[in-house]
């Protein structure tokens, strides 16, 4: 995975049983993308192999590299005002080209909802999952960022206050995938600036719906993983009148005494006194056997609200009420639009024009039942119209000049002719949702990502459009360093797919009743082109990956997993018999010949082991770092694990380790780098004290960094903001102004920033500007570096 260690891998907890071993590949001379779908390995006389267009599902809600993380206070509002030696700039993909589901079409990434402006047709606002909020101000063109530099990008429910345009509330956490919120925001100047008007024990991390009541900018609902919450007065007071977990809102839109708010497991709740009391609607409803409800109110008759119930992967129903909630009625004809994920993907959006005018979106009809179904006459009767668009559909937002906006895995698409046809919008959105990166190790350019619903995408130049190679769920990938057209891919639940420039083979191992992560590790050695290494609950490993029949075997046991399943696999540079692996139990082996496997967990923390970095020029010298989001989650072994000391040194309560990078030529000792579920902390002093990134990179949950330790540049894969790269600081600490040199210049440099006070002069990173730093650097600067 990271062309610095010899390609090291680590992933999930789930203990997930994929019943699915792989066929004797078959090269493939058509220029087509790998499915993506279930392989079907040891295959039955006659069995038949799943249909091309059968996809599997979301990865499970709360799957902890979804989750992500808030800044810690002490970083909030003082990352951009500290000097860091990074400087990072986006590399896409932007879009992702070529995308299967979308028609061969521009992809982006999750929206999970939408507010457009009220009057201004060009102008839009959407939540990306994981991406925070983004605006067009030209039709869906264009979009810009908004968000990046609050404590979190994962994004829930947005809305605009009916009596000003300008005033956007955006409520963080999301509900469907359980990731971590920081509350409700307010922006007053069309998403310029924003402040938090609600913390987490106020509404709840989760935000399902944010709205606020016609007629009284000071009275705000959230719904959310907590309950029902309101203010009265704009947000600088709280209640929380139901408590539980709620998954809809919706208001009157001309009375701001009328709220319903709908309990995921606890049915539909009416307030007629703006929200102060409630009373639960069951005429006509179901009481039990459902988890999750979403709902629309008709702007044209507000009398009439469609509510959709929803048990896990399955419909139970769509109900109506023309009486404002007082009855209800199952409209029958529905098709079980949203099968099988639920759970997942599911709106219903009534047209604001007319109350019979219908929307419910789902999962796709090209391999289940439905993507996107209209009525026209309040229910009797629905016809297909997503056209083709991405799968998995969220939201559906009405604006001006009837337009349509619609949010699914692949980003955003709006109509203007009521779904006939769909327009594309995600030419300029960067939003994927990356679970690994990779980086070919000689074409500089040359990048594979896995991610979330939308493939792997490929970067093949300086280009930020990235066209996709594989579809459905991208794992973790390998590039051939020995052949520049050769590489592998994964797909969940550990399907291996090798690529030749287009052809491509399955060679999906014999693993298919060994427990897997959802997305499992793939690594290559570093030392031999056709060796990859993969993990289940033990370690597999073939060295004829380039043949035309792949065999692979299991070189441990399921000991090595200590109950769990594999998260990372390590392989030594020069040493490809010493092979290190962390579990999702907190179990860490070690081997030295392939074969004896050591347990090398004792003075490690107990937790879900991230990531493990072995220094090239000594296997024995190895860094392992932990999910956990307190106390030791980084420790240094120098000798095969059997002695580790934990360098987490400052690293702040609340940030968890998720991946990390090691600058082994950086002196005196190595540059540390941590992927946290909010940015990237570097260490230049051996993990003592840490920087967080600038504002120059988001605080989006980092999946995966790869250091280039050729160009000196480091790249990190984040889940929701795509791919970003930096150069690293310079190996010499002395050539301060970055020239390449230690000369004058340095010296220069460094006495104008020392004589300001400037925080780049603090040379020892005690977090002051003093005598020592002078000292240090002059130390540094006599020795020529």
């Amino acid at each position: 995975m990271r062309a610095t260690v010899g390609l090291s891998t680590c992933l999930t907890s789930a203990l997930c049983l994929f019943l699915a071993a792989g066929c004797a590949p078959f090269e493939s001379t058509i220029e087509q993308k790998p499915d993506g779908f279930v392989p079907v390995a040891v295959k039955a006389e006659g069995e038949q192999p799943p249909p091309r267009n059968t996809k599997l599902g979301p990865p499970p809600k709360g799957y902890y590299r979804i989750v992500g993380s808030v800044v810690p206070a002490e970083h909030q509002g003082t990352w951009g005002q500290r000097w860091n030696p990074l400087s990072w700039s986006p590399i896409g993909p932007r879009p992702i080209g070529s995308e299967y589901w979308s028609g061969e079409a521009n992809a982006s990434g999750r929206v999970i909802s939408i507010a457009p402006h009220p009057t201004d047709a060009n102008t839009c606002y959407i939540s990306a999952a994981s991406g925070g909020v983004w605006k067009t101000t030209n039709g869906g063109t264009n979009w810009t960022p908004l968000t990046d530099e609050l404590p979190t990008t994962n994004g829930g429910a947005i809305s605009i206050d009916p009596a000003d345009a300008n005033t956007i509330y955006y409520g963080t956490g999301e509900w469907q995938q359980g990731s971590q919120g920081d509350g409700v925001y307010r922006s007053t100047d069309a998403g310029a600036s924003w402040v938090r008007i609600a913390t987490v024990a106020q509404t709840g991390s989760q935000i399902s719906g944010v709205l606020v009541a016609p007629g009284n900018p000071a009275l705000i609902h959230v719904t959310s993983s907590s309950g029902y919450s309101r203010s009265s007065n704009g947000g600088t007071t709280w209640t929380k009148p139901l408590s539980g977990d709620f998954s809809a809102l919706a208001i009157h839109p001309t009375d701001a005494n009328i709220v319903y708010a709908a309990s995921a497991s606890g049915g539909i709740w009416k307030s007629t006194n703006g929200g102060t009391s409630f009373t639960k609607l069951t005429s006509g409803l179901p009481a039990t056997g459902f988890g999750r409800i979403v709902m629309s109110i008709s702007r044209s008759n507000p009398a009439v609200l469609y509510a959709a119930f929803i048990n896990g992967g399955s419909l139970v129903g769509l109900y109506k009420t023309t009486n404002s909630g007082s009855s209800w009625s199952k409209l029958t004809a529905t098709p079980n639009f949203c099968n099988s994920q639920c759970w997942y993907d599911a709106y219903v959006a009534v047209d604001p024009a007319s109350e019979n005018t219908v929307y419910c979106g789902g999962v796709d009809p090209r391999y289940t039942v439905a993507g996107i179904i209209k009525s026209t006459n309040g229910g009797a009767n629905w016809v297909e119209i997503s056209g083709g668009i991405h799968p998995d559909h969220h939201w559906m937002a009405f604006g001006p000049a009837n337009t349509i906006w619609e949010a699914n895995d692949g980003g955003v698409w709006k109509s203007t002719n009521g779904g006939s046809t769909w327009i594309n919008c995600n030419a300029n959105l960067q939003i994927s949702q990356h679970y690994n990166l990779v980086q070919h190790p000689t074409a500089f350019e040359r990048f594979l990502g896995g991610t979330q619903d939308n493939g792997t995408p490929e970067r093949t130049t300086a280009s930020n459009t990235w066209p996709q190679s594989q579809v459905g769920d991208g794992g973790f990938s390998v590039f051939d360093f020995s052949n520049t057209t050769r590489r592998y891919t994964t797909y969940v639940y550990l399907s291996v797919t090798r690529w030749n420039n287009t052809s491509t083979a399955n060679i999906t191992g014999p693993w298919g009743s060994d427990p897997v992560n959802w997305i499992a590790p793939l690594v290559g050695d570093p030392n031999a082109s056709a060796t990859l290494l993969a993990g289940t609950n033990r370690v597999w490993r073939t060295t004829n990956a380039t043949a035309s029949s792949v065999s692979w075997s299991a070189i441990s046991t399921s000991t090595v997993a200590g109950g769990g399943t594999l998260n990372c696999i390590a392989v030594a540079k020069g040493a490809s018999n010493t092979i290190y692996t962390g579990s999702s139990t907190g179990r860490v082996y070690v081997t030295t010949d392939a074969s004896t496997w050591n347990n090398r967990s004792t003075g490690l923390p107990s937790g879900q082991v991230s990531d493990i970095m072995i220094d090239p020029a000594a296997p024995g010298t190895a860094y392992v770092s932990f999910h956990n989001s307190s106390g030791g989650r980084i420790f240094r072994t120098t000798n095969y694990g059997v002695n580790w000391t934990n360098v987490t040194g400052s690293l702040p309560s609340g940030v968890a380790a998720q991946a990390i990078a090691i600058d082994w030529d950086w002196n005196p000792t190595p540059g540390l780098y941590v992927g946290s579920g909010a940015g990237v902390y570097v260490s230049l002093n051996g993990g003592v004290t840490w920087i967080k990134d600038g504002a120059d990179l988001p605080n989006v949950n980092v999946q995966d960094l790869t250091i280039d330790p050729v160009r000196r540049t480091i790249a990190a894969g984040t889940y929701g903001r795509g791919s970003w790269r930096s150069n690293l600081p310079s190996a010499c600490p002395a050539d301060f102004d970055g020239s390449g040199f230690v000369d004058f210049e340095d010296y220069d440099a460094f006495v104008q920033a020392f004589e300001l006070g400037d925080i780049s002069a603090d040379f020892d990173e005690s977090g002051f500007v003093d005598i020592e730093d002078f000292t240090a650097f002059v130390v540094q600067y006599e020795s020529g570096c």
